[in-house]
């Protein structure tokens, strides 16, 4: 076979000048930063068929010529970058862009970045090509061109970009991306399994919205047979962002090219930027010495004269007509997404920041692991006090458990209603013997209380004079009555202990994202908390002793006043049921033989009166108690579960808790140094963003 020698470079056009240029140089910059991992970049890449002409349409846009059956062993992607220098300046430079993967050794990822190969344009020929296009796969860790066995490879596939760069005069500026053929046999080269593979390879390339497809077909293949035009249908269902180019004209039977004329002039498969047609070096040509000169002389001769071709339109046939068009695509393309990657960019890069923000600086010693945490707890008491306060971010959600003043507060109100509807065991009456609206609930005790404070009254007489009321029965009834508030109280202390610790996960959670250290600190915290839960429960329950157990006594005037006001209201009652009111003369032996009540009534209605008025004063009493002395004093006070994570708690920490808690592990400290690169990669990459000018 003869092999070519030297770089043939295409007439120029005039389409590049010193802004386009710029731009164009930029989205380079970009991927070369690796910035195509986070941020897709409009980019033009070039799929199709194994066999269907894509690397004789690249030898063709690109003046080089790529190795023989280079497409049965490429496992990675290329991008070819043409680039108007002078003629001093021509030349050919060859590096690696490492993938995501490579990225994460960071040895790999220098080797792979220290490869260059730089030579003078003359001198880049076939099989200097060949030679570094093994050598590139051989540090990536894949086959090349010249490899022996592919059956028994370890690594097959590589997401590494071999970039290939072309400076010349008469180059315009040009960056398309090369992918693996899509086959459909597999051979004991080119297993299912390598097929899977380059399928998805090129299936990212083609979702990828930024991307322009240029889409290669074998004329002598119908369209529908070939699975790349499938594939970039349903990545591109508008065909918005492809290019069809047909290739292999000249291989047509005759009689054959009245399908393949309609689909070229967009007649079948109809795409927003057409398709073009090419006639490529055939492999007889190639092994004849056909440089790639005369290649274009063939093409333009082919199209100019051969019928039916001369019906399609200039601008649309042959390898010039196609670079012109492409060159242009690809600069209005990247103007028009320019403003969005940079949006993409510094989202990213806003992101990043908070995430080592939350991360933190290195932990590595101890003075660094007690800042870490101080400040964390700083964070975290500041978020309390505003919690405690009212004061709740506006995005949060209505229910969010970080509005913990507000779930504080409806425990409050549901433990007074609770206790205003359930915390009495018997329902107390009005003076007209109707239960009393203020103590009434749907399932009342059938007992009247009446009769059960009769009852109770006549079986704990003593030796008390009769009518009289032996005060040890006023204490019995009232713990009776008042049974229900140690379960209802309760009941509150676990609703208001559930939102604290619902609190405490959620706002750790939003700060301290690493789950090791929180899972240590809640170790820490846990002991604690539980102790102040028991020393709340503790106080609660002397709360609920000191009000049903002991003597009754209360010097709040309430009671007083209510008492007085039911007896006057006893004694209206009476006289209105005698018929009697206001201004009237009346004989006042009949109103008092009216108003008289037997002893035992009289000790009933007493008791009745009495346990009513005392209930309500000991009630308010009872829960104002509760909620001040156990919630607010306990939970949310001073060395409850909400102010035990603190600095203070931080500075009494030894070393060697420190680092037991917030020691680095090898996963944040990777994870610290990934973030720390990337932070970089978009802090530089902004600062090539502003250079350009659209």
């Amino acid at each position: 076979m003869t092999r070519q020698r030297g770089i043939d470079l295409t007439e120029a056009e005039g389409l590049d000048n010193e802004k386009r240029l710029r731009l164009l140089g930029i989205i380079d910059r970009l991927r070369e930063l690796g910035i195509s991992e986070n941020v897709s970049l409009p980019q033009l890449v070039v799929v199709g068929d194994q066999s269907s002409g894509k690397s004789s349409l690249l030898e063709g846009l690109t003046g080089l010529s790529f190795p023989v059956a280079s497409d049965l062993c490429t496992r990675f992607a290329t991008q070819i970058v043409l680039r108007r220098a002078p003629a001093e300046d021509a030349e050919a430079r060859i590096t690696i862009i490492p993938g995501p993967t490579s990225r994460l050794d960071e040895a790999l990822n220098q080797r792979l970045l220290a490869f260059e190969r730089r030579l003078a344009a003359v001198e880049f020929g076939y099989q200097e090509f060949e030679d570094i296009f093994d050598e590139a796969a051989t540090c990536m860790g894949v086959p090349g061109p010249k490899t022996a066995n592919l059956e028994d490879v370890e690594k097959r596939f590589s997401d590494d970009i071999l970039k290939i760069e072309l400076s010349g005069p008469d180059h315009r500026h040009l960056s398309v991306v090369d992918v693996p053929g899509l086959f459909h046999n597999p051979t004991k080269f080119q297993t299912e399994e390598d097929r899977a593979i380059i399928r998805k390879l090129i299936q990212d390339y083609l979702t990828d919205k930024r991307t322009i497809i240029l889409a290669v077909m074998d004329a002598r293949n119908n369209l529908a047979n070939q699975e790349v035009f499938s594939m970039a249908r349903a990545a591109d269902p508008a065909g918005k962002r492809t290019v069809g180019i047909i290739t292999k004209c000249d291989a047509l039977q005759a009689g054959d090219e009245a399908g393949v004329l309609s689909i070229a002039k967009n007649e079948v498969e109809r795409l927003t930027h057409g398709w073009f047609v090419v006639r490529n070096r055939s492999t007889q040509e190639i092994q004849a010495g056909v440089t790639i000169e005369e290649r274009h002389r063939k093409e333009k001769q082919f199209f100019s004269t051969a019928h039916p071709w001369t019906e399609l339109r200039k601008d649309r046939v042959g390898i010039n007509a196609l670079k012109s068009f492409l060159g242009h695509l690809l600069y209005d393309h990247i103007r028009s997404e320019f403003p969005a990657v940079v949006e993409d960019i510094e989202r990213l890069s806003l992101e990043t920041q908070k995430e080592l923000e939350v991360l933190g600086p290195s932990r590595q010693t101890p003075a660094e692991q007690r800042r870490f945490l101080t400040r964390i707890s700083t964070t975290y008491q500041n978020e309390v006090e505003k919690a405690l306060r009212g004061n709740y971010s506006a995005d949060l959600d209505a229910l969010s458990p970080l509005k913990l003043r507000m779930h504080i507060r409806q425990h409050a109100e549901d433990f007074a209603k609770s206790m205003a509807t359930n915390g009495h065991a018997k329902v107390f009456r009005t003076i007209r013997d109707e239960s009393d609206p203020e103590f009434q609930r749907p399932a009342a005790d059938s007992e009247n209380i009446y009769d059960w404070i009769r009852r109770c009254y006549l079986e704990s007489r003593g030796s008390e004079l009769p009518g009289t009321v032996n005060p040890v029965v006023l204490e019995n009834m009232f713990r009776q009555q008042s049974s229900p508030w140690e379960k209802i109280a309760l009941r509150y202390l676990e609703n208001v202990a559930s939102s604290v610790h619902s609190f405490n996960k959620e706002t750790l959670s939003s700060i301290l994202p690493d789950d090791d250290i929180r899972e240590k600190l809640w170790g820490i915290l846990s002991p604690p908390e539980q102790e102040t839960y028991r020393k709340a429960h503790d106080q609660l329950l002397n709360i609920v002793n000191d009000e049903r157990d002991g003597v009754l006594q209360t010097v709040n005037h309430y009671y007083a006043d209510t008492l007085s006001s039911i007896r006057q209201e006893r004694v209206t009652v009476r006289l209105e049921q005698l018929g009697l009111s206001n201004g009237m003369c009346f004989d006042m032996s009949r109103v008092l033989q009216g108003v008289h009540l037997s002893n035992e009534d009289q000790a009933v209605f007493d008791i009745h009166d009495i346990l009513k008025a005392f209930y309500k004063v000991a009630m308010k009493r009872f829960m104002d108690n509760v909620v001040i002395q156990v919630c607010e004093r306990y939970i949310l006070g001073d060395g409850g579960p909400v102010k035990t994570f603190s600095p203070d708690l931080i500075g009494d920490f030894e070393e060697d808790k420190l680092t037991e808690i917030a020691g680095e592990n090898f996963t944040t400290a990777s994870r610290r140094n990934d973030l720390l690169s990337k932070a970089a990669r978009f802090r530089e990459a902004l600062e090539i963003a502003k250079r350009a000018v659209l």
